[in-house]
Order: C-alpha cells, then sequence, then structure tokens
C-alpha cells in the first residue's frame, strides 16, 4: 500500500542530499529530546494509576488521533501487509510496555534502566547484521563500549541488586520487553517501502493499544474509578505530551530514521534521551546530578556522535 497523504516538509525531505542528511540530524536530536521528556512525563503518569492502563490509554489515544487525521490507516491492517504490521504493533508496543512495566516493578530503577538502553542499542544492532543491513565496525563497537560505560555511571547508584526470585523474573521480563521492542523495529523497516511513517505509526498504535486494553483489563484493578485521576491537570497534561509528541512527532521521526539511517543508527537515542532525562529529573524531582552523571553524559553523548557521522 503506496503512502496517499502528503505528510509534512520535515518527514518527507529525502535523505540523499546534504539538506536531507541534515534534517534527518535535526530530527534525531528532535526525537532524543522528546522521549527524553517522556520519561518524566511517564514517571508521573504510572505513580497516579496502574501502569499497563496508562499505557493503554496513550495508545488508545494515539490511534484515535491517527485515524483521524491519517488516511490508509485501517486500509494498511487490511491489505497484504496487514499480518505483519499486526505483528509489529503486538511487539513494539503490547510485548514491550507490558514486560517492561512489569519488571520496572521487581527491578531497582537503575538496574531497569541499564538493561533496557543497553540492549535497545545492542539488540538493534546485531538484528540489523543479522539482517545484513549492518556490518561490524570500529566506530559503532566503540560506540557501544562508550554508551555501556556511559549508562553505568549513571546508574550506578541505583544497582542495588537482593537477589530473590521475582526479581530475577523481572529482569528477564525487561529484557524480553526490550527484545521485543529492537525486534519489532527492526521487522518495521521493510513495511515503510509500503506505506508512510505515519500510516505505519497509526496502525501499529491501534493493535498495539488493542493488546494493551486487553492486559489491563486482565491484569490490573482497573474500573471506571481509574479514569477520575484523569481529572488532575498534571497527569491529563503526562498523557497529552505522551500521545502527541511522545508518539504522534518522535515515533513517526523514529520510523522515518530507520528508513533513512537504519534501525541500528536510529536506536542510539538510547545514548542520548538519558541525558535529557538525567537533566529534567535533577530539575522536576532533585534527583541527584554529580561529577558521576555528568562523566556518564559525556561518555553517552560523545557514543552518540561517533556512530551517527558516517
Amino acid at each position: 500500500m503506496k503512502d496517499t497523504t502528503a505528510p509534512p516538509a520535515a518527514l518527507a525531505a529525502s535523505p540523499a542530499s546534504g539538506h536531507g542528511m541534515a534534517l534527518d540530524l535535526s530530527l534525531f536530536l528532535v526525537m532524543s529530546l522528546v522521549w527524553g521528556m517522556t520519561w518524566v512525563a511517564a514517571k508521573i503518569g504510572i505513580t497516579a494509576m496502574p501502569p499497563i492502563f496508562f499505557a493503554a490509554l496513550r495508545y488508545v489515544l494515539v490511534a484515535a488521533l491517527f485515524l483521524a487525521v491519517t488516511p490508509g490507516v485501517l486500509g494498511l491492517l487490511r491489505g497484504p501487509l496487514g499480518a505483519r504490521v499486526l505483528l509489529t504493533g503486538l511487539l513494539v508496543n503490547t510485548g514491550t510496555y507490558a514486560l517492561l512495566l512489569w519488571g520496572m516493578q521487581h527491578v531497582a530503577s537503575g538496574i531497569a534502566g541499564l538493561v533496557n538502553l543497553t540492549m535497545i542499542a545492542v539488540g538493534l544492532y546485531g538484528l540489523a547484521m543479522l539482517r545484513g543491513e549492518e556490518k561490524p565496525s570500529w566506530r559503532h563497537a566503540l560506540a557501544l563500549l562508550l554508551g555501556m560505560a556511559g549508562l553505568g555511571a549513571l546508574f550506578f547508584d541505583r544497582m542495588g541488586l537482593q537477589g530473590g526470585m521475582l526479581e530475577l523474573w523481572g529482569l528477564l521480563a525487561i529484557i524480553l520487553g526490550s527484545l521485543c521492542y529492537c525486534l519489532g523495529s527492526v521487522l518495521s523497516r521493510p513495511l515503510l517501502d509500503h506505506a508512510s511513517a505515519f500510516q505505519l505509526t497509526g496502525a501499529q498504535a491501534l493493535t498495539g493499544g488493542a493488546g494493551l486494553v486487553v492486559l489491563t483489563l486482565a491484569l490490573e484493578p482497573v474500573s471506571l474509578g481509574s479514569f477520575a485521576v484523569l481529572g488532575q491537570g498534571r497527569v491529563l497534561a503526562c498523557l497529552g505530551f505522551m500521545v502527541i509528541f511522545g508518539t504522534f512527532v518522535a515515533y513517526t521521526i523514529y520510523l522515518r530514521l530507520m528508513r533513512n539511517w537504519g534501525s541500528a543508527r536510529a536506536g542510539l537515542y538510547a545514548f542520548v534521551s538519558p541525558v535529557v532525562a538525567l537533566l529534567l529529573g535533577a530539575l522536576a524531582f532533585g534527583e541527584p546530578l554529580g561529577i558521576r552523571q555528568a562523566l556518564g553524559a559525556a561518555l553517552m553523548l560523545g557514543a552518540a556522535a561517533i556512530a551517527v557521522r558516517r
């Protein structure tokens, strides 16, 4: 199914020209900034309501938004690629968030962040090599080593392990959730030859959101009273930010970058977004920001700069 929409120029420019490459880099920075900010928004949201319920609300609203403004979303699901779109939506949205959010309830936040972000950067690169999209290079290997060192420095003081079985299951859930995201991302790239990033984002939000609705009804204590929390302005604002900027803007950019750069380079936001989250966490929640955190941030930004350059 070919694109039937006229997407904004910022997302439609050709990557072949110098202008296109500069635009992609600018969009990468926007995406990393937004996804760094969503860490703070998500933290506020999941402390006010059941976490899978919050994720389900997000993607139901995203799906409704795309159905309203983007022609071809339902057609993509009904067409010959429908099964693959369904699979990627369930992997990227349902599997990822259900497993990650459950695992994060049983694992220290530092360990959860370190495992998730490392798995994204390494997993996307590994899967891209298996599919022949990437070749081993010293540049990307160095970037991964620096980035992982930076993540370790950033989360060092929040990496306590208690050793209980529930914690081990939580770690396994985080690993599996991260792998779901990586696999879904890599499988999404070929779909962009047949649909626009807007159509694919909308279709994946629709299928992933439906899966999250089923899970929250089955696993969480959800009732009509759960919606009352949306009356709190801060929670509603966070949900709106996640819908409009976290998915409609940032995830659509991510799909464009996967098409133009490949999944391995696009996934390097995993080394930039934590720096944004670190600064916002210090401002919003008084979280520590010292020499070790600054060193970790410098290593991660350096890693992204090394790998993004051609």
